[in-house]
């Protein structure tokens, strides 16, 4: 049995390894199996009750999941079984933006997580009398719950369920996938089941993955990533661990111990920075220890032969240091697959020293979403790159420069069918050709390894007449575990500067290393000490730039850069106008007071 459509990984999971255990989800404080057979009749229930209450092929119907759960997943499935478009919205979507999607899709029915999502949709059932709420949990009074709307009926009896999925077609429209994007009105990527499928296809065979593996799903569902990432988990038969709450991570990574999951890298830097933040807690012998291992680990190389000493030396690292930090993953973690954000080279060697593989790879809501992907073979995967193109995919490099670089265009079967009614905005990116203009800027390194370096509407020019690319000039900066979060400024301005939130954590505990008395991020941003160490941080890193990218001054801020404030995407990028905008008035001092005012 081949997959043409998206809803059919379970019924090609129940004729080639039926699972007692498909979907474990966390319900109610303990782990709750599904089986194969009751995903599909599960799914089978909410298809009938979407039927039976009046959706038809071509309907959309929205969600707003947050993270994964069984239902989450086997209502997806249902809507698009029924040949209906499901409509996955950021659960920290704003009301405008929520109600934007409902009115430009026209949508009938909305499936939402709780009450507290309620009342951000409760206006627009207002202005659309025929729109009708579906409360997963936590419905209100008058509310509409999960439970009493899938209820059997007889009305659903007669429904002939088995040929209206026969009438969904390969090249239908599955998804319609609003950007988050980091300006404007966002845009309905228009995605067939064709698409995600050929995704699906060539993406299975790259990755170490089988029926005998346990996985675990914790990144929010609404988004292309992690939904392509769960159909692959169920294609492919692996058992499939939903937590469904992140303050929950920490225990459940210990009670499921994954061989594999899909990670974002803020998530790697977050446990590295604990691992860093524990040095000056431990004592004198073993901070050396942790400290020698974390050089070893940021050194590795998967053929350590050619090195007898250096794969001595990662014997003991691992079994000092490394196999204590494996274990926090549960012990059997074998490999992470690493999208949306750029992946220091550093902590990708680190966690291969843990023996844990991991892989970054590249795509777009737009492309279903992978393009390229580093492989798990030695000699298919290059550190600081975004790996391989998948096969199917072509990549070209348009207009490259003297160093190779260009607008990355892609062509391929994932390439979506174009922006829901928007043509104006499909045309002016994806041709007639068949060519997809990504926006995003790169080059091939190694011949054949993609690498980003920037978005070509992010790139600026200072007043000097320097192009500076601030992706890549940021990526540097992080290199110093005391930046957490920085965005480079210099657009119209004579030099580069730059607006930091510092590690606070690690900062502390060097504070109290250095007996400098700690009250709160808020305050110590001012500290004479702090800005110097931070300077001297700056100063290291500064040695290794051309003299127009230098850091000339910087402004330290206590406020973290989140989904929920508006100045992060959905998969974690900066929204850089927003940013610039929020610190205006801190960018205009730092270039009055050493001289450069804007031109």
């Amino acid at each position: 049995m081949m997959i043409s459509r998206t809803f059919d990984i379970l019924a090609l999971q129940l004729k080639k390894y039926p699972q007692d255990k498909t979907i474990v989800c966390l319900e109610h404080g303990s782990w709750n199996a599904y089986s194969t057979q009751s995903c599909i009749e599960l799914a089978d229930q909410y298809s009938r009750c979407l039927l039976a209450a009046g959706i038809q092929k071509g309907d959309r119907v929205v969600i707003i999941p947050h993270l994964a759960t069984a239902d989450w997943v086997l209502l997806d499935l249902a809507i698009q079984q029924v040949g209906a478009i499901v409509v996955p919205v950021h659960f920290s979507s704003p009301v405008d933006q929520l109600h934007y999607v409902l009115k430009h899709t026209e949508a009938k029915l909305c499936f939402i997580e709780d009450a507290v999502q309620g009342e951000k949709c409760a206006p627009a059932t207002r202005v659309f009398p025929d729109l009708q709420l579906v409360y997963l949990k936590e419905a209100p009074a008058d509310g509409t719950d999960l439970a009493s709307w899938s209820k059997p009926s007889p009305k659903q009896q007669s429904i002939d369920l088995e040929s209206i999925k026969a009438g969904v077609k390969t090249e239908d429209l599955a998804a319609i996938l609003y950007t988050s994007g980091t300006t404007g009105i966002p845009k309905g990527v228009m995605l067939s089941h064709a698409n995600i499928v050929s995704n699906l296809h060539a993406v299975i065979p790259l990755l170490p993955i089988n029926s005998r593996k346990t996985v675990m799903s914790f990144l929010p569902f609404s988004h292309i990533l992690e939904r392509m990432t769960l159909y692959t988990y169920l294609a492919t038969g692996a058992q499939l661990y939903l937590p469904g709450d992140r303050d929950y991570l920490p225990i459940a990574f210990k009670e499921v111990k994954p061989h594999i999951f899909t990670s974002v890298p803020r998530i790697l830097e977050k446990m590295y920075e604990i691992i860093l933040a524990k040095r000056p807690t431990m004592n004198w012998l073993q901070r050396k220890i942790a400290t020698w291992a974390i050089q070893i680990g940021k050194n590795y190389r998967e053929r350590p032969s050619v090195a007898p000493l250096y794969w001595i030396k990662l014997q003991l690292a691992r079994l000092l240091v490394f196999r204590k930090l494996k274990n926090e993953l549960g012990g059997r973690v074998e490999a992470i697959v690493i999208g949306a954000a750029y992946l220091q080279p550093e902590l990708g060697r680190l966690f291969g020293a843990m023996k844990i593989k991991v892989r970054e790879g590249y795509g777009m809501t737009e492309t279903s979403p992978v393009v390229t992907l580093n492989r798990f073979r030695p000699g298919l995967y290059s550190f600081g790159t975004v790996g391989l193109p998948i096969p199917g995919v072509n990549i070209r490099i348009a207009d490259p420069d003297e160093q190779g670089e260009g607008e990355i265009l892609v062509k391929g079967p994932n390439v979506m069918l174009g922006y829901y009614k928007n043509p104006e905005a499909t045309a002016a990116v994806l041709k007639a050709d068949g060519w997809l203009h990504t926006g995003d800027i790169g080059k091939f390194v190694k011949s054949r390894f993609l690498q980003i370096t920037d978005r070509k509407r992010d790139i600026f020019k200072t007043s000097s007449g320097e192009f500076i690319a601030p992706l890549v000039l940021e990526n540097h900066l992080k290199q110093s575990p005391y930046i957490e979060q920085v965005i480079a400024v210099g657009f119209q301005h004579p030099f580069v500067t730059a607006i930091i939130k510092p590690n606070f954590p690690l900062l502390e505990n060097w504070c109290r290393a250095k007996e400098i008395h700690w009250t709160g991020p808020e305050y110590m941003v001012h500290n004479i000490k702090v800005k110097e160490k931070m300077q001297s941080e700056i100063d290291k890193l500064n040695t290794e730039l051309p003299n127009y990218q230098t850091i000339r001054a910087f402004h330290l801020t206590a406020r973290e850069w989140t989904i929920e404030s508006g100045l992060l995407t959905y998969t974690m990028k900066m929204v850089r106008a927003k940013i610039l905008e929020t610190y205006v008035k801190e960018i205009e001092e730092l270039y009055e007071e050493h001289g450069g005012s804007v031109e």
